[in-house]
Order: structure tokens, then C-alpha cells, then sequence
């Protein structure tokens, strides 16, 4: 089974398109804690639509992975997006070049 997993994107309202008629896991994290997530979850209509928004409160994932920014007093994450499938990355976006190259058209293009 494929898997999406990545920071928030620009372009949520192509992604939620997409889950309605797809049963991938997906999941969205983000350096804010709990609550921020389940508001975020649930007033863009994400929660609804099966995604799971995560909280790296600490920072501890992005920074595992690679894509943490220290911004002085918070660690945040760099913008990416990555498809997995059977646990194993197999399509990665990075915002590294551009913002864009992490926006949702791109990634669902790779489901």
C-alpha cells in the first residue's frame, strides 16, 4: 500500500480531492504540538477526508530525517512531501529549489 507523508501543503484542497476516493494512509506532521494539529485537521476539512495530522512538537522526526531548521528559539521543519510504499520512500519532494516542487498536484502525480 502506497503511503503519503510530508509538512502542509499550499494546495491542501488537491489532496483532500484525492483521499475522498483513495484508501492510502496519509498523514501530515508539523512542528507545532497536539492542539495545533487537531485544529489544523479540523477546520481544513483534512481530518474529515482520513488524513492524520501529526505532532513533532520537539522537532524529533524532521530533525531524524534531515529537514530541520533552527530558527533561533524552535526547531521547525524544511517543506516536503514523500510516497512510501510496503515502508520503503519511493518518491521524495523537497522545497529545497522551489516551494512549489511540494505542492500537491506534484505529489499526487506520483501516486
Amino acid at each position: 500500500m502506497k503511503q503519503l507523508f510530508g509538512t502542509s501543503a499550499c494546495s491542501f484542497a488537491v489532496f483532500l480531492n484525492y483521499f475522498k476516493n483513495n484508501a492510502s494512509f496519509r498523514f501530515s506532521t508539523a512542528t507545532n504540538d497536539a492542539f495545533v494539529m487537531e485544529a489544523w485537521g479540523r477546520t481544513s476539512g483534512g481530518a474529515d477526508a482520513g488524513i492524520r495530522f501529526l505532532a513533532d512538537d520537539s522537532g524529533e522526526l524532521c530533525t531524524a530525517l534531515g529537514l530541520s531548521m533552527e530558527t533561533g528559539c524552535l526547531v521547525r521543519s524544511k517543506r516536503y512531501s514523500l510516497v512510501a510504499e510496503d515502508g520503503v520512500v519511493i518518491h521524495y519532494f523537497s522545497s529545497a529549489e522551489q516551494a512549489s516542487d511540494t505542492w500537491a498536484p506534484n505529489v499526487v502525480s506520483a501516486l
